[in-house]
């Protein structure tokens, strides 16, 4: 005799397996455990566990590991059986716009990036020591320069916060003329 299994204790008794029930050799009766049932198996579903409650079958949601967003950013995973999306949730990350703050402290990063690509810090402090010649470090001051007109023109439009601070078109190009 077969027999379904479940999750006994468990918050929802969740259907675990097929059981195959043993014959008591004295009394010739099934012997049937307390995690098991006859009753009839539901037909499973996609999406849900079947789970036993008062001698029935039943289906509850399954969400568990599904990771969805809301609106403001925040992350979340679900982690019990039968919890359900909220209201509003999004299966992918929202693309939030950056603030203007954020905007300039990506200008501000942007540039920095740029001017150490070519002059790193100590080559910039050399620069400024004199420890260069007189053409490396006009170069040097120069690449500087540039970088910080650029930014401050990035700073000043009016869509700042529609446009990509690390697009080539709004930087320098470097043109090394120490050669």
């Amino acid at each position: 005799m077969m027999l379904n299994g479940f999750n006994l204790g468990a918050k929802y008794a969740v259907y675990t397996k097929p059981i195959e029930a043993k014959k008591d050799s004295v009394s010739g009766e099934w012997l049937k455990p307390a995690y098991a049932t006859d009753v009839e198996l539901i037909t499973e579903k996609e999406g849900f566990q079947r789970y036993f409650k008062d001698r029935t079958w039943h289906y509850m949601v399954d969400n568990i590991g599904k990771e969805y967003w809301l609106a403001d950013g925040s992350k979340y995973e679900i982690k019990e059986l039968g919890e359900e999306l909220p209201e509003g949730a999004l299966l992918e990350a929202p693309i939030i716009p950056p603030t203007l703050n954020e905007q300039k402290a990506l200008a501000n990063a942007e540039c920095s990036k740029r001017i150490n690509a070519h002059w790193n810090q100590i080559g910039q402090i050399n620069a400024s020591l004199g420890v260069y010649g007189e053409l490396d470090t006009a170069n040097c001051s120069a690449w500087i320069s540039s970088n910080r007109t650029a930014l401050i023109a990035l700073l000043t439009r009016e869509d700042l916060l529609e446009i990509d601070v690390k697009d080539d078109q709004y930087w320098p190009i470097f043109e090394d003329s120490s050669e």
